[in-house]
């Protein structure tokens, strides 16, 4: 793959990521909380304090993520168009699914920030979509995909819960895709 068309698929990626980020952790909890709120509320409370802080790590998630595909070099974050080697750099080193656990961090930063039940309601819906859509769809099409390094992948890094300590195992020499 030439220069051109790494260039091309990271900056695709990152338009899918804002996209998919405005839309679930800005766009809908604005719409689900209304507009009356104060972005920066006179209040510090521990509550928001940590949500802050969950924010925060979301991003972190979020910028692991983007890393982890421009690394790559290949494909997009679209189940049609995933990548030729599995990838295992980034934030995929602590969890699975680095993305949808940034949603997670950031939606449930909003919802300690504003104290909203709705918004609590809101991330058990998309907790419960993502994980549907992760066990029927995505992983099985890379178990067909990538075969035993997926299988390994699987084992050492959690789906949901980040690990606290990087995985390190070397499956890229196995990750070719499966005939």
């Amino acid at each position: 793959m030439n220069l051109f068309d790494r260039i091309l698929n990271a900056l695709f990626s990152i338009v899918i990521m804002l996209f998919f980020l405005g839309l679930i952790v800005i766009g809908i909890p604005l719409w689900i909380i209304g507009c009356d709120f104060h972005l920066f509320p006179l209040e510090i409370d521990v509550f928001r304090f940590i949500g802050l802080a969950s924010i925060l790590l979301g991003i972190v998630s979020m910028t692991g993520f983007i890393w982890g595909w421009l690394l790559s070099g290949t494909g997009t974050p679209l189940q049609f168009d995933t990548p030729n080697e599995l990838i295992v750099t980034g934030s995929y080193r602590f969890v699975r699914n680095p993305m949808y656990v940034g949603f997670f961090f950031i939606v449930l930063g909003e919802i300690l920030i504003f104290k909203s039940l709705a918004l609590l309601l809101y991330l058990l819906v998309l907790f419960l979509f993502f994980h549907t859509l992760v066990v029927l769809i995505e992983e099985p099409m890379l178990k067909r995909k990538y075969g035993e390094s997926y299988e390994q992948y699987c084992k050492s890094v959690p789906r949901w819960i980040p690990r606290l300590k990087a995985f390190r195992g070397d499956i890229s020499e196995s990750a070719q895709p499966s005939a």
